[in-house]
């Protein structure tokens, strides 16, 4: 797949046909997303909600090219990856005031350091909002490692870094909750990064109890340890992976959505067939040999799903043939599961 770079201009194409079949962006439908439950500023949605813009450097932007090209598989772990925007000068008035703050941001802060608000830069890439289509998306961002930084980063912002590390899950157990949004009947209660701080290793189960409190109340138990048996499969899957391939991910993250709203996920949960258990890895497509009767034309809409499990955030990310798996995102991956398996462990005890 070729993705190409475009102008920011009052309609613009990601001319990808086979992504988004040619579907036109209009800036003036654009609008600020709102719902993420951690990250920087300044992410922007399209009018049907399906979309995300966000701002990142060009090296994320190559990450998502670089791993589409040479490592499929791993890709169908992060949000489908749509193209890339190089914002210019708006053209016209009409713009949307979230676009036009966009690129007055872009401009004026472009040789400015990023402290976690929004990014300096002139690029976005498009990606798929992994909270479309649920009712009521419950949302955790975990980011992962003990080292939060790569090589070459500035000594104070590594020292920064590692005193957060020190002094938070991130250190001992290689993750920590950078943010969570949980929906509690009438209204979505947030979490932001201080409160994950605020855990150790031995408490940090009740950030994740917290987070799905919501399925005591929807679900009966064997449905409810069937759902969470299908997310750490997930999570194992990016595991397996990430022990297979050679790469450095600093301070990425593995978000996971599963739905909120209690009649939506009981309906979703009564109707799907047996979960794949966790020896079975949940496989990725590119692992899986396609008979060759298979029907090409498939349905591209995808069905309601009660979960979703993917890798994001990969601003330090890179491929690194020769140099041995990433031990730090992979600790923290295999942390994330021993809070899954006690989570599964109290319902079917």
């Amino acid at each position: 797949m070729i993705f190409n770079d475009l102008l920011w201009q009052p309609n613009f194409v990601i001319q990808d046909n086979m992504a988004v079949n040619g579907r036109q962006l209009d800036p003036s439908t654009l609008k600020a997303f709102e719902n993420a439950a951690a990250g920087h500023d300044g992410v922007l949605s399209d009018s049907t909600g399906e979309l995300l813009i966000k701002p990142c450097t060009d090296a994320e932007a190559e990450f998502y090219q670089q791993t589409l090209q040479n490592y499929p598989d791993f890709a169908e772990l992060m949000p489908t990856f749509m193209g890339t925007l190089h914002l210019g000068a708006p053209a016209q008035a009409a713009e949307s005031t979230a676009a036009q703050e966009f690129v007055h941001t872009s401009q004026v802060q472009r040789n400015q350091r990023s402290h976690g608000g929004k990014i300096a830069t002139e690029t976005a890439i498009v990606l798929e909002n992994l909270e479309h289509g649920f009712s009521k998306p419950n949302v955790l961002d975990l980011k992962l490692g003990a080292k939060l930084y790569a090589d070459g980063t500035a000594p104070e912002k590594a020292q920064r870094l590692d005193k957060v590390a020190s002094e938070t899950t991130s250190g001992s157990l290689g993750f920590r909750i950078s943010g969570m949004k949980v929906w509690n009947g009438e209204s979505f209660d947030t979490y932001d990064k201080l409160y994950g701080r605020g855990f150790n290793a031995d408490t940090v189960k009740d950030g994740f109890a917290t987070f799905f409190s919501g399925l005591s109340v929807g679900l009966k138990q064997d449905e409810a340890a069937e759902l969470l048996e299908t997310i750490e499969a997930e999570i194992a899957k990016a595991r397996n992976a990430l022990e297979r391939l050679e790469s450095r991910m600093y301070s990425a993250s593995i978000l996971i959505v599963y739905e909120g709203d209690n009649a939506a996920l009981e309906a979703l949960m009564s109707g799907v067939s047996k979960t794949p258990r966790l020896q079975e890895k949940a496989p990725t497509r590119g692992e899986v040999q396609r008979s060759e009767g298979e029907e090409e034309d498939e349905d591209e809409d995808e069905p309601p799903t009660a979960c979703r499990v993917k890798m994001i955030d990969f601003a330090h990310a890179v491929w690194t043939p020769g140099q041995g798996k990433d031990e730090n995102t992979i600790t923290g991956l295999k942390n994330i599961e021993k809070q899954m398996d006690m989570l599964i462990a109290r319902l079917t005890a």
